[in-house]
């Protein structure tokens, strides 16, 4: 086994009251959402009690069907205390809704113990015209196709958060730079989606670290899902966590990368909830869960990896410090048992996204790098969505060094043909103020992508080949996004509200614009072609894998780049594989299903960017 020793670099790392008088053998309640409004957006509300006996809940809507449901219940099989979790659509009303949670002991009398009111939806007249109104004077002047859309009959009355998708799809393929279809590996395989968007921000506080000050963010700190058969012949689903947000309430609760969820307190996860399960994990802001999961164990004396089941995290949801940097390590000879190669100092870096309110934590992990002296640098990608245009700039510049300064970086070409030049050194002073990088000075660059990677994670990759300068890529094609946004706020009745339209197209220093269809990896580094089978991939879990960032044995990607920096050979990757480096288990039901099941659609959080996004 290949397990790299080495030092992840240190970066990075009110209730309702309680009643206490019985209610037909109901105390100690506590509702978070009492004498508060249930998100308009929908979520999920944890209620506890104590019940004097085994109970039944029910939920009774008082408008409309179907907008609620009780998604999971814990301790009713017994006295002592009670959970209720209940799930909240959207609210696409204009109207305020209600809804009675019920709970009776031992078939007796129902007892009220919550009363929810969920906020109206989006669809009112008057905000909705006045949004659309703001959309539509915007998109007539910057929208990239403005020509095209002027030509088509614009419905004001429509809902806002439906007003670009219904208008921009109706322009089919002319715009298919703002979006395009879904490839053939996802459940929406063939169906059109876009690029521009409107959404409702608020402000947001600040967390400071030790690296700087990070932007706050609630919820178990639970990453992307992937989801498989757990067991074959079953209906039982494990769902395999791509990672965990560094100082996260999962990370502190010991959940790591790979780790795949089987049960959610006492409910299994299967065919019919998995998706449920998998998108209240991802979102959820509020409650305690209690998690067991499967973790695949080295077992150093058999040479194999053993799947020991009886793993439990129980997390409480929390506010914690949003951190693109997922995790970042140096390779160096120190750090490898039995190292006989000459000597070697690599930086690794896994990143979600390009966030300038985590601009000090970038600069302190440069500074990481720089004081270890490396010589070569992996970005792992494969994650990263993109964000904004500064602080991709602002890596690259680090990565090339001085003698690039002067060289344009990127330009942003806008539909009436003018062009915005920014250089290594730095943007244009509207819209870059990060400043001049400190310098690894490189000779070249390693790359892990996946269809995950877009925008200005693409943009590292379009503006170092426009100055020639050497990057190799690895893993499977990108999305394809060489189109961005200048994005604007507006205020209705004090709720704060963002609009990116797509305005203007990408092209590096050769004038070459990114491929629409994604930058596809160098010849022998493609691991996954993403269709919808397993068994014809080098890696057939990629992006995903079942174990932590810094095992080679997990991290095919990554021990592949470490093997042509070396110039050693690369382990032999068969096609259609049933485990991952050669590695053998007793138990490897997880990945060898061929039933393809959805990753949960991450949607990162609006309003972390500045005014200029390629995302």
């Amino acid at each position: 086994m290949k397990k790299l020793l080495i030092a992840a670099l240190s970066a990075l790392t009110i209730l309702a009251s309680c009643g206490k008088d019985p209610m037909g053998g109901i105390t100690e309640i506590n509702n978070p959402r009492a004498e508060k409004q249930v998100a308009r957006y929908g979520e999920t509300v944890t209620v506890t009690f104590m019940a004097d006996g085994p109970w039944e809940a029910e939920i009774v809507l008082n408008e409309g069907t179907g907008w609620a449901e009780i998604s999971q219940v814990l301790g009713n099989d017994a006295s002592g205390k009670g959970t209720v979790r209940v799930r909240f659509s959207r609210n696409e009303q204009g109207l305020e809704r209600s809804a009675e949670l019920y709970v009776k002991i031992n078939g007796g009398d129902s007892v009220l113990v919550a009363t929810f009111v969920q906020a109206a939806g989006d669809d009112s007249s008057a905000m909705s015209k006045f949004l659309n109104e703001y959309m539509h004077g915007r998109l007539v002047d910057e929208y990239l196709w403005a020509d095209d859309y002027k030509k088509l009959d614009i419905d004001m009355e429509i809902s806002y958060d439906k007003f670009l998708y219904t208008h921009l799809t109706k322009l089919g393929d002319k715009n298919i730079e703002d979006g395009g279809y879904y490839r053939d590996y996802s459940s929406s395989a063939g169906e059109r989606y876009i690029y521009s968007y409107i959404s409702e921000v608020s402000s947001t506080k600040t967390i400071a670290t030790k690296a700087g000050e990070l932007s706050s963010v609630s919820g178990l700190g639970i990453g992307p899902l992937f989801a498989s058969v757990f067991e074959e012949g079953t209906n039982y689903i494990g769902l395999t966590v791509g990672y965990v947000y560094p100082g996260s309430p999962a990370e502190a609760a010991g959940l790591r990368r790979g780790d795949t969820i089987y049960q959610v307190g006492s409910t299994r996860i299967t065919k019919s909830n998995y998706q449920s399960l998998m998108n209240e994990l991802f979102y959820t802001s509020s409650g305690t869960y209690t998690l067991l999961y499967a973790r695949y164990v080295a077992n150093e004396s058999a040479q194999r990896y053993d799947l020991v089941l009886d793993k439990v995290a129980n997390i409480k949801a929390a506010t914690y410090g949003y951190n693109p940097i997922l995790f970042a390590a140096i390779l160096s000879n120190n750090d490898v048992e039995g190292d006989d190669n000459a000597p070697f100092c690599i930086g690794y870096m896994a990143s979600e996204s390009f966030d300038s309110s985590a601009q000090e934590v970038l600069e302190y992990q440069i500074q990481q790098f720089i004081d270890a002296g490396i010589t070569e640098l992996v970005l792992d990608l494969r994650y990263n969505v993109g964000g904004e245009v500064q602080q991709s700039r602002y890596l690259s510049s680090s990565i090339v060094g001085r003698n690039y300064d002067d060289q344009v970086f990127f330009k942003a070409e806008f539909n009436d043909g003018r062009r915005e030049e920014w250089k290594f050194l730095s943007g244009p002073k509207e819209s870059d103020v990060l400043g001049k990088a400190p310098a690894m000075n490189l000779k070249r660059l390693w790359v892990i992508m996946s269809e995950n990677t877009a925008s200005a994670s693409e943009l590292v990759i379009a503006g170092l080949k426009g100055v020639d300068f050497p990057v190799h890529l690895i893993g499977s094609q990108s999305e394809g996004k060489n189109v961005g946004m200048v994005v604007t706020q507006t205020l209705y009745n004090g709720r704060r509200f963002e609009f990116a339209p797509i305005t203007y197209r990408g092209l590096n220093a050769k004038d070459e614009y990114g491929p629409k269809d994604g930058f596809e990896p160098d010849n022998g580094n493609l691991l996954n072609n993403q269709n919808n089978s397993y068994r014809d991939d080098v890696d057939n879990l990629f992006p995903y894998a079942f174990g932590d960032w810094d095992n080679f044995d997990f991290n095919i990607a990554l021990y592949c780049c470490f093997c042509d920096i070396l110039g050693i050979d690369r382990p032999d990757y068969a096609v259609k594989s049933q485990s991952v480096s050669g590695m053998k288990s007793q138990a490897m039901q997880i990945q060898n299903s061929s039933e393809m099941m959805d990753a949960t659609v991450m949607n990162p959080q609006i309003g972390r960017f500045g005014n200029v996004i390629y995302r």
